[in-house]
């Protein structure tokens, strides 16, 4: 009976800190992230006219950004 007993409370212990935890890291998410502000396209280029016979690609992504709304 004591075994149980014990089994039980370290369960609700445990779920009470995963309660904890995740209300805390809510909290902290709603509160302190900033809305987003700024959406705009964005459109990836990348060059693909390599010698490797893999499916690697030859560039990394690039791209031109204009935060002027134009």
């Amino acid at each position: 009976r004591g075994k149980a007993k014990a089994g039980l409370g370290g369960k609700v212990l445990a779920l009470l800190l995963l309660w904890a935890a995740l209300f805390l890291y809510g909290s902290f998410y709603w509160a302190y992230l900033p809305a987003a502000a700024v959406v705009r396209p964005l459109h990836l280029s990348f060059r693909s006219d390599c010698d490797s016979p893999g499916p690697e690609l030859c560039s990394f992504p690039s791209a031109n950004v204009s935060l002027l709304g134009e």
